[in-house]
């Protein structure tokens, strides 16, 4: 994808902003090389800008160069009144227009009206096959490689985060190209959501010891503890869905029906066989119970998190 494609309009949206980023970083390269400049390269706050400011932005003749690449973010964040097909219209052959919304309401009338645009473009999070393909690409571009057993190991660690991902990578084929399951377990740092996962899995096989150590780690993160209870809550929630869900769904329906992505689903499945499902319903009880304890004052957040840790992996060592 290029600008050099012949289209005029380009409406870049997604959740997948590493994704975006990258594309759009790509295509001014592309437009410095052709013109051997920025002169004509313009970038706006889409949630300021005025419609008058932005119309005569978008009509506005080369000056200096034999084109204009301009690049508006964020729109859906402003209240004014655009008429984006009056916009479109507007746009010069000399002018590339490149509309960015990294979130945005589809029932909205500027989504159905950006949707009119030359190229529509949804950047979604990569996972599964996807994620890993980019993993090993990203390595490879990088001068390293790395092997399925590590690619797997990494996400477990990191997630689906593309930012972070490359972070890792780039720090790993810096301290050896050849990258494997023990580089990767020796360097990287598990991410907030994978300690989570462990705090919470850990909790609900009764392992009092290793939950503790889980929210210690956090909290030398200097994660909040408000936070971190919140996150314990969604997680076991997450749980829950996974261990009511009837045995035949997949991680892909689970993932529709609990609006997760497909990585937690699939982390979420794996982990069910392991908790009844009467345990994980009353640890997101307690959990629920700690929230509105410090909601309302009764219980300091600093001791709550800790006090549920002990209240669920205790009751499950008892029942042993």
């Amino acid at each position: 994808m290029s600008e050099a494609d012949g289209d005029m309009t380009f409406f870049f949206y997604g959740s997948n902003v590493y994704a975006l980023r990258q594309q759009l970083t790509k295509m001014m390269a592309e437009y410095r090389k052709r013109t051997g400049s920025d002169f004509g390269l313009e970038r706006f706050d889409g949630s300021t800008i005025k419609p008058r400011e932005l119309t005569a932005s978008l009509q506005a003749a080369p000056f200096l160069a034999t084109s204009r690449l301009v690049i508006v973010e964020n729109l859906g964040a402003n209240r004014a009144n655009f008429k984006i097909d009056e916009l479109f219209g507007s746009v010069p052959n000399s002018t590339v227009a490149i509309f960015v919304e990294s979130q945005v309401d589809r029932r909205t009338n500027l989504f159905k009206d950006l949707g009119a645009a030359d190229r529509v473009v949804e950047f979604k999070p990569l996972t599964g096959s996807a994620l890993a393909s980019w993993i090993a690409s990203e390595a490879k571009r990088l001068d390293g490689t790395i092997d399925r057993a590590a690619t797997q190991e990494l996400i477990e660690l990191v997630g689906e985060d593309q930012w972070r991902l490359a972070e890792e990578l780039n720090k790993l084929v810096n301290y050896k190209p050849d990258i494997s399951k023990d580089t990767v377990r020796q360097l990287v740092v598990a991410g907030v959501e994978q300690s989570i996962f462990d705090l919470v899995d850990a909790m609900a096989s009764g392992r009092t010891a290793a939950a503790l150590a889980a929210y210690r780690n956090l909290l030398d993160r200097r994660e909040n503890e408000i936070y971190i209870l919140t996150m314990v809550q969604w997680q076991l929630r997450n749980l829950l869905w996974g261990v009511m869900a009837p045995p035949e769904l997949t991680q892909g329906e689970l993932a529709k029906a609990a609006g997760l992505s497909p990585f937690v689903a699939g982390k979420v499945l794996g982990a069910r066989n392991r908790h009844p499902g009467g345990r994980i319903e009353a640890a997101y009880i307690a959990a629920s119970e700690a929230e509105f304890d410090v909601k309302t004052g009764r219980t300091k957040a600093e001791t709550a998190v800790e006090q549920l840790i002990y209240r669920v992996s205790e009751s499950v060592a008892q029942k042993r």
